[in-house]
């Protein structure tokens, strides 16, 4: 199969009138008819990603030294560049790439794709991804900042460690196991009333609430104890695990500082 490749590559130094201007990136799919794929790497900065209607993907971007240069002024004078900023596209058979290996300009990225995409997306630093309209497997992983999902009919992974994650379902694929982490903040999901899951759930300083109806099968403690090395050690790993509709897929939920909340769409 043809392979598409679009890279760019941009270093701005001095006094360019670059930065004042929207920057896209449209990528041609391989193939339009088949399911495709984004993957999503970033070290700094947000990421949002849009379903939509279309066959092929686009990027926009800007730099954090973009958004500030539009305020920012030091002896009377105007701030028009202060950096250098690396953004890599590409795609091949169908899997679209965007990555950036700076961590110290920001990148704010807005991508549409068409809506049975699947989704790899992930960043570190001082950035939310937002996620809407996706039919397909949804991967998400931002240490610092929240995720947002809507309207997602498929699955979905996601891991915070200082954020909120809050997901709300159209559909979900069946018999698909689902996993939300945080370490700060609340994790709070909505799904279709027809919801057949065992949801496994753990908070440290905070609570469970849910709008299902559940069939709590296990509350407590739980001894796992490991012997390897010659060590002796037991862990004491407290969850709540619960059936809604009869029990299904494994779905498990667990943060520290904040609560675990399961709606009912």
């Amino acid at each position: 199969m043809k392979k598409q490749i679009a890279t760019i590559l941009f270093i701005w130094m001095g006094l360019t009138n670059a930065l004042a201007q929207s920057n896209e990136i449209v990528v041609p799919i391989s193939d339009p008819t088949k399911r495709g794929k984004l993957k999503v790497d970033i070290h700094y900065g947000s990421i949002t990603v849009k379903g939509l209607p279309r066959k092929d993907v686009l990027v926009k971007y800007v730099g954090g030294e973009e958004e500030e240069s539009k305020s920012k002024t030091k002896d009377g004078l105007k701030r028009i560049s202060g950096g250098s900023l690396d953004l890599e596209v590409s795609e091949d058979k169908n899997e679209v790439t965007v990555e950036s290996s700076s961590w110290s300009n920001k990148l704010n990225l807005t991508i549409e794709v068409p809506a049975g995409f699947d989704l790899n997306l992930s960043t570190y630093n001082d950035g939310d991804v937002i996620v809407s309209n996706i039919q397909g497997s949804v991967e998400i992983s931002d240490y610092n900042g929240s995720i947002t999902a809507e309207n997602i009919s498929g699955s979905v992974l996601a891991d915070s460690y200082n954020g909120e994650i809050k997901i709300t379902f159209d559909k979900i694929t069946d018999g698909t196991p689902m996993s939300f982490s945080t370490y700060n903040g609340t994790i709070d999901l909505t799904f279709p009333s027809t919801l057949k899951a065992t949801l496994k759930m753990k908070t440290e300083q905070g609570e469970v609430l849910s709008s299902f109806d559940m069939n709590v099968v296990k509350n407590g403690p739980v001894q796992k104890k490991d012997t390897k090395g010659g060590v002796y050690k037991v862990v004491v790993d407290e969850w709540v695990k619960g059936e809604v509709n009869g029990g299904g897929p494994e779905f498990t939920c667990k943060n520290y500082n904040g609560d675990i909340i399961i709606r009912k769409k």
